[in-house]
C-alpha cells in the first residue's frame, strides 16, 4: 500500500517535521496511522461488498443452472447427430 518516496520529497517531509513541537510530532503520527489504517479498512470493505454481492447473485436469475442447461443440450444434439 505504501510508496517509495524521492529523496526530494523525504527531505521535504524530514525538514517541515523538525520544525514542529514535540505534541504537534505526535498529532502527525497519530494523523498518519489514521490514514492509513482507513486505506486498509476500505480496501477490506470493498472486498466484502464485492464477496457478497456475488454470492447473492449466485443460483439466480435467467443464468440459474446455465452450465447444466448447456450440457444436456449438447448431449441431445450430439444424439440427434448419431441418429441422423
Amino acid at each position: 500500500m505504501g510508496q517509495t518516496l524521492s529523496a526530494e520529497t523525504e527531505q521535504k517531509i524530514i525538514e517541515r517535521l523538525k520544525r514542529l513541537l514535540p505534541q504537534q510530532l505526535d498529532e502527525v503520527i497519530q494523523f498518519i496511522d489514521n490514514i492509513a489504517e482507513g486505506q486498509r479498512e476500505a480496501h477490506i470493505s470493498e472486498a466484502d461488498e464485492l464477496r457478497s454481492a456475488v454470492l447473492a447473485l449466485r443460483g439466480r436469475g435467467k443464468g440459474e443452472n446455465l452450465v447444466k442447461r448447456l450440457l444436456q443440450s449438447r448431449r441431445e444434439d450430439l444424439r440427434a447427430d448419431e441418429r441422423r
